[in-house]
């Protein structure tokens, strides 16, 4: 006789439960192929409402990033920005800041 006629248990190690779960589980896949459940509405609805989200992000992604490019990856630096911001200026106020510059230099030389 053979060596695996004479054991009790089986040759390899099946974990309790393990075939009440696959009894289960085949019950349910006859089921299901028995009688089909429909989906429903609202798993459609989330889908098309995540992909309209996802869509309106990277719309929004795409302006802003157009937009915004040139300050983005051109930063202009603090003196560029000065002479874009004093080419619109009256020179009654740059006759005012030149004296008021010269005012507190002196201020500082006196300390």
């Amino acid at each position: 006789m053979s060596k695996f006629m004479n054991m009790k248990q089986m040759p390899f190690k099946i974990e309790e439960g393990t075939i009440a779960t696959a009894k289960y589980r085949a019950k349910m896949a006859v089921r299901e192929l028995a009688h089909p459940v429909e989906k429903s509405p609202r798993r459609v609805h989330w889908h098309w409402a995540s992909v309209v989200a996802v869509v309106a992000v990277v719309v929004v992604g795409v302006f802003g990033l157009v937009k915004f490019s040139d300050e983005i990856f051109h930063p202009q630096s603090p003196m560029e920005e000065l002479i874009n911001e004093m080419q619109g200026v009256s020179e009654e106020v740059i006759y005012d800041l030149v004296v008021d510059s010269g005012y507190y230099l002196e201020e500082e030389n006196r300390l």
